[in-house]
């Protein structure tokens, strides 16, 4: 299989798992935030519009109201059927047509044409004229059908009245005309044209948009201009076929252009069908994205470069202890398994480091373990060895003599006698390892019956033994060395009667106990500590002390050997007197030597 360096495996996926998220996040910010933009804008305009459009409408609402107002008065409209030549009549007419003037800022002038009796009248800032007319200045037919209507943006005029000097005519306006009848009849009194001077609607237009990054138009609906970015374009038409259509289709909508975003609202009145249109160009519509964006891309060209520096730094610092590692790994293959393993990471490769050094000591642990457990068993074989002295002559001897027994008709005698028999055949199978707990009991039983054949009433023996329990695996001959310390070390006839008790259960956490309790006389503490001390140093040391492999020493040690350092054997005085050993033993937690 051909090599690859994780380091060089990890630097490469690394950079592609930083860069590509970070290109790929960049192109969708950047496309969502041009979107979004685009559409908070476009609403923002199309409300700004609309709020534009309704103020244009109440304003030109105002005008109209202003026209209106000679209904108001009494008199106008039976003053329009008087003699034109009544002084009194005359200045009716000029006062109701001076009190609009004077009521509305925008007004320059108002020019009324009486069609009932020719009389045709100029009203502004300065004094009134008027002259007999057979036609009025202008028709109203020309703008529109109705009652009302909008001349567009033209340049102020005096309605063919000669010019005075104190006359200013170089400005623009638009005229609103109202036919004024006699209500309800239809029949047409006058004609009255009202010229506006678009300061007000000028305000209105010029805080609907950005001077000089965007445009407004207020168009009329054959496209004439009556508000531009540019003067000199009032008055003329906006070139626009694909606008103009939509304005004819919808009264309001927005649509994306070629060069632009384009917002329109149409003014919802009958005498003046106008249309505001706002153009966003997309290099203003754009801009805040486009900042963004560039932004956006500095910080990803830095942060990239980051990422590629720390990947460099992360993969060879995590590569170089793992390189490390493969190294003390090819030694323990050539058969160092004493390497030293000098990792000191404080991370998972640490860890596995250091794992892998408790390994390589847990199994030279166990070599070592393997190896003594093989020497005790071979010494005790031998020993074992060394104490036969043709079983089979001992064992069929006693027989015979038990044999003899019963025939003189002495049960009791036979009855021991089976029991050492069986104590020896018990010694001698040296085929196995370990065996039940059940098998060590009955073992400790004989003993004892033989031992209550020498000491009669002098003792007693108490069995508490859990049915569970009796089933546990357990090495041979655990229990009779520590029986055997009491005939040895602590029984006094003359204080008493002796008693043992020998007690066997399973824990809640499923580990054998085993208590051997006596009443005779208790340990002094430097003793205890003292053989204390030894159990402590017992296994350590493979204490090899000469009995026969009796004793709790002996005992001490092989538990541990068969069970991985995990049984325990603690033992202290009772009260008031006697002495209590007790088994720990994890017997079925994990596999032992058998």
């Amino acid at each position: 299989m051909k090599y690859r360096s994780i380091q060089s495996r990890l630097i490469t996926f690394m950079l592609a798992v930083t860069t590509i998220p970070l290109l790929l996040s960049l192109i969708i910010t950047f496309t969502h935030t041009r979107e979004s933009v685009k559409e908070q804008t476009v609403n923002e305009n199309i409300r700004l519009i609309y709020q534009g459009a309704t103020n244009l409408m109440n304003y030109l609402h105002g005008i109209d109201r202003a026209s209106l107002s000679v209904y108001s008065d009494p008199h106008f409209l039976s003053n329009l059927a008087l003699d034109p030549d009544n002084h009194r009549v005359v200045a009716e007419l000029y006062a109701t047509l001076q009190t609009i003037v004077t009521g509305t800022p925008d007004i320059h002038q108002i020019y009324l044409h009486n069609t009932l009796t020719g009389q045709s009248t100029q009203v502004s800032s300065n004094l009134p004229r008027r002259e007999f007319r057979q036609e009025p200045y202008r028709r109203i037919e020309e703008f529109g059908q109705g009652n009302t209507a909008i001349e567009p943006v033209h340049q102020v005029h005096n309605y063919g009245f000669p010019p005075r000097p104190a006359d200013i005519l170089d400005f623009e306006v638009i005229t609103f005309y109202r036919s004024i009848t006699n209500v309800p009849s239809p029949e047409q009194y006058a004609l009255m044209a009202i010229d506006v001077k678009l300061d007000s609607i000028l305000a209105i237009c010029d805080q609907l948009y950005a001077k000089g990054e965007e445009q407004l138009y207020l168009i009329d609906d054959s496209g004439s201009i009556i508000y531009g970015p540019d003067a000199e374009q009032r008055g003329h038409v906006l070139d626009d076929p694909v606008l103009m259509e939509k304005i004819a289709q919808k009264d309001n909508g927005y649509y994306d252009g070629k060069d632009a975003m384009i917002v329109y609202e149409k003014l919802d009145l009958p005498y003046a069908p106008w249309t505001l249109v706002k153009m966003i160009p997309h290099q203003t519509l754009y801009k805040n994205s486009t900042e963004l964006t560039s932004i956006n891309a500095i910080i990803a060209i830095l942060a990239l470069f980051v990422v590629i520096f720390g990947t460099l730094w992360i993969s060879i610092r995590i590569t170089k202890p793992i390189k490390q590692l493969t190294s003390y790994m090819n030694q323990v293959k050539t058969g160092r398994l004493d390497v030293d393993i000098d990792v000191t990471s404080p991370d998972e490769i640490g860890i596995l480091s250091r794992r892998f050094r408790n390994m390589m000591d847990t199994i030279n642990n166990l070599i070592l373990r393997e190896y003594r457990l093989e020497i005790a068993n071979k010494t005790n074989q031998l020993k074992a060895l060394q104490a036969q002295i043709d079983p089979h002559f001992l064992y069929n001897t006693l027989q015979s003599i038990g044999t003899l027994a019963l025939q003189h008709n002495v049960p009791r005698i036979y009855s021991l006698l089976s029991s050492l028999a069986n104590m020896m055949r018990y010694n001698m199978r040296q085929s196995e390892g370990s065996v039940t707990l059940q098998d060590e009991i009955n073992h400790v039983r004989q003993y004892l019956e033989l031992q209550k054949q020498r000491f009669r009433d002098q003792l007693e023996i108490t069995w508490d033994l859990e049915p569970e329990s009796l089933t546990a695996p357990v090495p041979k001959m655990i229990l009779q060395p520590v029986v055997e310390n009491y005939f040895k070390h602590g029984m006094n006839t003359h204080t008493g009667t002796g008693h043992i008790s020998i007690t066997t259960r399973i824990s809640d956490d499923r580990r054998l106990i085993i208590v051997v309790e006596n009443n005779g006389a208790s340990m002094e503490e430097a003793e205890l500590a003292s053989v204390r001390s030894k159990l402590e140093a017992a296994y350590n040391h493979r204490s090899d002390e000469d009995d026969d492999s009796i004793g709790l020493l002996n005992v001490w040690m092989r538990l541990n050997l068969y069970f991985n350092d995990k049984a325990e054997l603690t033992i202290e005085n009772a009260e008031p007197h006697g002495v209590i050993v007790t088994l720990n033993i994890n017997t079925w937690e994990s596999e032992h030597k058998r």
